[in-house]
């Protein structure tokens, strides 16, 4: 009976990373290659296709465009054109809150991989607890009591993308020799993808220790 039940988890473990790649790119070249298939089906030749082609040719002239829009986006001429873009978005009274988050996220995220620093440990969201966070600014803030503290970006997983900045006093954290890359894996996998060491940094941070309650003895 165990070696059925080892075999059962085996197979799961097997097949459910394939499983959630072939789902993840289904996904994406239905939902994506949709945007254009109309287009893409007013061609005689490709209207005689079957369905699910025509939806996979229509989602890869779509990457075809959005690289074309980023290497005429990375020329001088490109530049100006988005800069314009960019200038009169952000003058838009509605508009300019919700295009400028997302601007600033994308860049982030897609662009500026180095806007995340280095990924640390801290007690968060409050004493006792541990959380794999990412230093966002090399900027240092001094606090009232004369400590520096730090810009930490604490992702939820599995979703990166979105989470909660905290200010931490600097002698609070403790940096980790994992990569932006690792840590990220770590915190989309839900802990499942994490370096050998890690433990050790677990161990290495630093925790706040307890104030000794009021003695009770007469």
């Amino acid at each position: 009976m165990s070696r059925l039940r080892r075999y059962l988890l085996t197979g799961i473990a097997t097949i459910l990373p394939i499983g959630a790649t072939v789902f993840i790119f289904w996904f994406l070249i239905t939902r994506f290659g949709a945007i254009l298939r109309p287009l893409v089906a007013r061609h005689v030749w490709l209207a005689s296709l079957p369905g699910w082609l025509t939806t996979l040719v229509a989602f890869v002239f779509l990457l075809v465009i959005i690289t074309a829009v980023g290497a005429l986006a990375s020329g001088i001429i490109g530049r100006w054109v988005v800069g314009r873009i960019d200038l009169l978005f952000h003058k838009l009274p509605v508009v300019k809150g919700i295009y400028g988050s997302a601007r600033q996220l994308t860049e982030a995220v897609f662009v500026r991989r180095s806007s995340l620093r280095k990924t640390v440990v801290a007690e968060y969201p409050r004493r006792g607890i541990l959380a794999v966070g990412f230093l966002t600014s090399d900027e240092e803030l001094l606090l009232k009591d004369g400590r520096r503290a730090v810009f930490v970006f604490f992702p939820t997983a599995p979703n990166p993308t979105s989470g909660w900045l905290a200010i931490i006093p600097q002698e609070d954290i403790t940096e980790t020799a994992m990569s932006i890359d690792e840590g990220l894996k770590l915190v989309v996998s839900g802990g499942v993808v994490k370096p050998e060491t890690f433990g050790d940094r677990i161990r290495q941070a630093k925790l706040t220790e307890d104030e000794p309650g009021p003695s009770l003895a007469g």
